[in-house]
């Protein structure tokens, strides 16, 4: 199959004056194109990590990545931030929406950066509020929706730009078990119609949803169940 992301002996150095702390010690792993991979582990033992390195939030110390088909790990922030628009979509357990912007604003900030022009804008705006059920409060900001809300808000701004693949750090972490049920029903649809999905977290019910786990500890890949 396919190889969305590929990453060949991954290592991650935090330095603070004469400490290091090795983050990532040499991590290996394939996604498939269209796959939908959970990433779970304790506290501490880099999953974060590898997460901000996939979606190009950071570079790795050492080791090579590839993401869809493209050698990424020497990559400076401004080659990181440009391959990032229209390729990756980001859904945060914190949702990262912004409050002085309502919903359709939101939405539509991340088009604006890849200067989509505003008829093609609204279009895909209403098509993706339409898809996540939040089209009738497309005028309320953020602290007026439901943590639920929120999260489909968060989930439709990161499917409006078309992403080959969405990173999704604890995305059910601040909702109860009913939003956190709808919130991974939505991801799973999204990965049935051929968005690859990389997760993070604690949860053995939202993992259940993935086709393969994998399991770090120490800043490594220690297993890997395929579901």
């Amino acid at each position: 199959m396919e190889k969305m992301i590929k990453t060949e002996n991954i290592r991650k150095v935090f330095r603070t004056e004469d400490v290091e702390t090795w983050a990532l010690n040499g991590v290996d792993i394939e996604v498939a194109k269209g796959e939908f991979v959970a990433i779970m582990g304790p506290s501490g033992c880099g999953k974060s990590t590898l997460m901000n390195i996939l979606g190009l939030l950071d570079s790795p110390t050492e080791g090579s990545y590839c993401l869809n088909g493209t050698d990424v790990a020497l990559f400076g922030e401004d080659e990181r931030t440009a391959l990032r628009k229209g390729v990756i979509g980001f859904v945060f357990q914190s949702f990262n929406l912004i409050d002085d912007l309502n919903v359709y604003e939101n939405i539509e900030l991340p088009l604006l950066y890849m200067g989509v022009p505003k008829k093609e804008r609204k279009k895909r705006v209403e098509e993706a509020m339409e898809r996540m059920d939040i089209a009738h409060r497309a005028g309320h900001f953020p602290q007026q929706l439901s943590g639920g809300q929120q999260q489909r808000v968060a989930i439709a701004r990161a499917v409006v730009t078309n992403p080959k693949i969405i990173f999704a750090d604890e995305p059910t972490g601040n909702l109860d078990s009913r939003k956190g049920i709808e919130v991974m029903e939505l991801l799973k649809q999204l990965n049935g119609e051929g968005t690859t999905v990389v997760m993070v977290t604690h949860s053995l019910r939202d993992a259940s949803y993935a086709g393969r786990v994998i399991n770090m500890f120490d800043g490594q890949v220690a297993t890997e169940i395929h579901q």
